[in-house]
């Protein structure tokens, strides 16, 4: 059976859609005759939101799991400076010097081997040291995640391959500013080269990425579901008390937010109904939906629920209690949710 390394920064029990892809990985690999070794990072989970993503880990030392599945190899994670200032004063508190530092590990980590994200490089380091394997799967983001895999590949002779579960000079939070975009495609362009195969999700971002290299083949390998989950929630009835409308995921500043909200408060006020609910699972910016209500839609104070992080098995026996689900998208490219 052939083994391969896949470094994958989100991962269970981490609550992320982004985990789900190399989670799949790890749960079905065997039948397909490769046996996944997974190296992570140690997540906590104890904030249920946002902050769980630099949270500490529970223990200084790596932990290794093996299963029926394959081995888990979960590194310990230390959050930097502008992290742990951000956990101890909160959101609204020192946010420039907060800015400096994250900006600082932003460009210093493709020069050397500095912040928390480098956990996953040593431990997949130290387990090349006394293991082989025939393959090595980066799945990013983080894209960091490439240049990793890059030197390991490098280093022990084992091809590799950058699998774009999200864009990385492409995205939206990169390309706004020249100099990030810059920088961030210059390395895109110099790891990707050394890469025996590219994978994304969909026809755009391959388009995207072919951009940057004409050397390295790009295949498309979509988002799918786990049936396994599918069959547990199959005979979870839909509520009947009251209209169940639910949003799961990342609201981004584009996302038209205020004018849902606005447009379930006028329709309650017009029409004098309240027999609906907007639930909120595991958003990233509840403060901002609440001030909303708070501060121009008061009528909602009720109507609007906000729930933090779950399991996905227990999200979507949640989902499957409510009639209409909501999707903040682009309007001409299909979105990994549809």
């Amino acid at each position: 059976m052939k083994k391969v390394l896949i470094l994958a920064y989100d991962f269970p029990p981490y609550v992320s859609v982004g985990g789900l892809r190399p989670y799949s990985w790890y749960k079905y690999f065997k039948e397909f005759g490769f046996y996944p070794i997974v190296v992570t990072r140690q997540w906590d989970n104890k904030f249920g939101n946002h902050l769980d993503y630099i949270a500490p880990g529970e223990s200084n030392e790596t932990i290794i799991q093996k299963t029926e599945f394959g081995t888990i190899i979960s590194t310990p994670y230390k959050p930097n400076l502008s992290n742990r200032i951000l956990l101890k004063y909160g959101e609204n508190k020192f946010r420039f010097l907060r800015k400096l530092v994250t900006a600082y590990y932003e460009f210093m980590q493709f020069m050397f081997f500095v912040g928390s994200k480098s956990r996953l490089y040593y431990g997949a380091k130290n387990y090349l040291k006394n293991n082989t394997v025939d393959a090595i799967i980066a799945t990013g983001a983080p894209h960091i995640l490439f240049k990793y895999a890059s030197k390991l590949s490098k280093k022990n002779n084992v091809p590799w391959i950058a699998d774009y579960r999200d864009p990385w000079s492409h995205s939206k939070s990169r390309s706004s500013n020249f100099i990030f975009r810059s920088w961030n495609t210059f390395f895109e362009k110099k790891y990707l080269k050394t890469a025996s195969l590219g994978t994304t999700v969909s026809e755009y971002y391959k388009s995207k990425i072919s951009n940057l290299s004409n050397t390295v083949n790009i295949e498309i390998i979509q988002n799918g579901y786990d049936p396994e989950s599918i069959e547990a929630v199959k005979r979870v009835e839909q509520r009947q008390d009251k209209l169940g409308l639910a949003f799961v995921g990342t609201i981004y500043s584009w996302h038209p937010l205020k004018e849902l909200l606005s447009a379930i408060s006028n329709y309650i006020k017009d029409n004098n109904y309240n027999k609906l609910e907007l639930s909120f699972f595991g958003v990233n910016n509840s403060s901002i939906i609440q001030e909303l209500i708070q501060n121009k839609f008061p009528n909602l104070e009720g109507i609007v629920k906000i729930y933090p992080k779950t399991s996905n098995k227990n999200l979507l026996a949640a989902l499957c209690k409510e009639s209409v689900m909501i999707l903040f998208n682009y309007y001409t490219i299909v979105g990994t949710k549809i």
